[in-house]
């Protein structure tokens, strides 16, 4: 065994040594992101879901949506089982350790084609490109998502080149990536195009099998409480099928148009918050103001492709291999499917466009395989990541900025693989006695990345909208009797759910509606066979605190209003099961706003 350490760390000394400088880099950058976020509190509303179901699933209190991606409340659940308590704490301390997982697994991905250095500079382009580290210690289930697809790419590809019993981790690591971030599982159609490329024999598809076994078998536990509370042990092909045929979701994030995340691109990859603002811009870095390195950034990309075209042209001209009739009609194919592709973009299942568009990169594939390209394998692989993500989240009509989080590893790879090209040039050109100049120019890159993050998270603003929730939640529970009978609603009853340690229910009142105050105030008010009237309203979203029949305004914070049921104040909660309180209160209901 120790033996076996030490030719391990012999034979990978090198790359060792890059990996503890990455994690050196990684360490100066997230701490103080880390402090901020501590001093912060939750920034996001989706974070209360993932702590709440982490409470749950430690039988320490309520959760809340039983169909919500399972495997970051799972992992909450055991630090807090581990602590004796539930503490918000836990799930930002999470979402750190996962970017490290996820940036050092994305240089070893990085290092099937590059040298050490450029893998280095690559890897910590997407470290700080601003979205993705404007979520760490953020608490969602977009870094571990992210996180689960740039692990299983880097597994798959090992095992086919190296060993093939690592499909045995890689697929049970799909899984749990898919049950972390559901819109991870695209990846399938990029990992079955490479198997399909690559040709895999008998012996290596028996394994892929045995590995898909395990990875079902893994993820088992979840399905089957799935099945417990919802009736069926695949709750998220609903939400899938509505992707699929492009279902219209009325919500927060109702954002049809398609080219939002492409608008964007300059914002989530380098860019800086504008000077008066909340800690919003930093959940939402649309509104940011984008640096001139981030276009700089798309021109590398773009060059990359240009790159790559321009590597295939010249492989195909250098070669002996006759450019034939058949393969020009598969190249005239190709091209006709890729311009199918985009005009069904939108109009047919996104489903039906990937495979049109992976077909299209197999006919290419089919006729260049021959040229001895190299490593085109794999870049047709990294393209069609790039493609299949970027399709897949800009076609749905829910959008929101986190959600381009998965097209970043595939963005910064062709990124890197510019520089790759760039720099070989310059070391060409210029010759240095004791040091490549690509070196030198990788290093003062580095130092301004660093320099800029660290200006980034010292800026980063900290008034923070949901203090004042956690505010008003730890007033209510000082001054009233709150407890599992306790009937409240909300406007974010995630927030409410986590502080109060009850279900709090859904309550949002159609403030476009001329008489919504009465409308409201009868919905989660009026007492009927399936629940009682409502004790508690917390506001903690609306800007104007109105009056609302039968409810009392309590105690004000900011930007939270507290109200109560007044026939609860003045006769008690057993008073709302009565046919009397339904009398008064559906006349106060009727009488409300009329002048005396």
């Amino acid at each position: 065994m120790i033996n076996t350490l030490k030719n391990f760390i012999t034979d990978n000394k090198k790359d060792l040594s890059y990996i503890a400088l990455l994690t050196i880099f990684l360490l100066i950058i997230t701490i103080p992101r880390l402090l901020v976020q501590y001093n912060v509190g939750i920034g996001n509303w989706d974070t209360y879901l993932y702590l709440e179901n982490g409470r749950n699933f430690a039988k320490m209190g309520w959760g809340d949506v039983p169909s919500i991606s399972p495997v970051l409340p799972m992992i909450l659940s055991k630090m807090f089982l581990i602590a004796g308590h539930p503490y918000q704490e836990a799930i930002f301390n999470i979402d750190v350790v996962l970017y490290f997982i996820c940036i050092i697994t994305f240089y070893l991905l990085l290092r099937l084609k590059f040298k050490h250095e450029i893998s280095l500079l690559g890897s910590i382009i997407f470290a700080t490109f601003t979205l993705l580290y404007s979520w760490v210690a953020l608490g969602g289930n977009d870094i571990i998502g992210v996180t689960g697809t740039v692990l299983t790419i880097y597994l798959i590809l090992t095992a086919h080149k190296y060993n093939k019993k690592l499909y045995y981790i890689a697929l049970p690591i799909a899984a749990y990536a898919f049950l972390s971030r559901y819109t991870a599982g695209v990846m399938i159609f990029s990992i079955c195009f490479y198997w399909l490329i690559k040709e895999i024999d008998l012996k290596e598809f028996k394994h892929i099998i045995i590995g898909g076994i395990f990875g079902v078998i893994s993820i088992g536990w979840f399905l089957y409480q799935f099945y417990i509370h919802l009736g069926t042990p695949f709750p998220f092909l609903g939400q899938f099928s509505g992707t699929v045929s492009n279902t219209v979701v009325m919500d927060s994030g109702f954002l049809p148009d398609s080219w939002y995340y492409i608008k964007h691109i300059p914002n989530y990859l380098l860019s800086y918050v504008p000077d008066v603002t909340t800690f919003n811009a930093i959940v939402n870095p649309m509104g940011n103001v984008p640096s001139t390195i981030s276009y700089i950034y798309i021109i590398l990309m773009v060059f990359a492709f240009v790159l790559l075209a321009c590597k295939i042209i010249k492989s195909v001209k250098n070669s002996e291999l006759i450019f034939n009739q058949k393969f020009k009609l598969m190249l005239v194919l190709s091209a006709l499917l890729l311009i199918c592709f985009l005009f069904t973009l939108g109009s047919v299942s996104y489903i039906i466009s990937i495979i049109i568009f992976l077909f299209a990169l197999y006919l290419l594939w089919t006729v260049l395989k021959g040229y001895g390209i190299e490593d085109l394998d794999y870049e047709l692989l990294m393209i069609s990541l790039l493609v299949i993500y970027l399709v897949f989240q800009s076609i749905l009509f829910t959008k929101n900025d986190r959600y381009f989080i998965t097209v970043l590893p595939f963005i910064a790879y062709f990124i890197t693989y510019a520089l790759d090209w760039i720099f070989n040039m310059i070391d060409e050109k210029v010759n240095l006695k004791r040091v490549h100049l690509s070196k030198i120019i990788s290093s003062i890159i580095i130092i301004g990345l660093l320099a800029n993050t660290l200006l980034f998270v010292s800026v980063m603003p900290t008034d923070n909208d949901y203090s004042d929730i956690e505010e008003a939640c730890d007033w209510l529970m000082d001054h009233e009797i709150i407890n599992n009978t306790t009937l409240c609603y909300s406007d974010n009853w995630p927030a409410v759910t986590w502080y109060l340690n009850i279900y709090c229910q859904r309550g949002v009142p159609n403030t476009t509606d001329n008489e919504y105050q009465t409308k409201f105030a009868e919905e989660i008010l009026t007492a009927n066979d399936s629940h009682r009237g409502a004790f508690y309203y917390i506001d903690a979203t609306n800007k104007e605190k109105v009056d609302y029949p039968g409810m009392i305004k309590l105690e004000g914070f900011d930007t939270v209003q507290i109200y109560e049921n007044k026939y609860l104040a003045e006769f008690g909660y057993k008073y709302v099961y009565s046919d009397d309180y339904k009398v008064k209160l559906k006349e106060e209901i009727k009488n409300f706003g009329r002048s005396d």
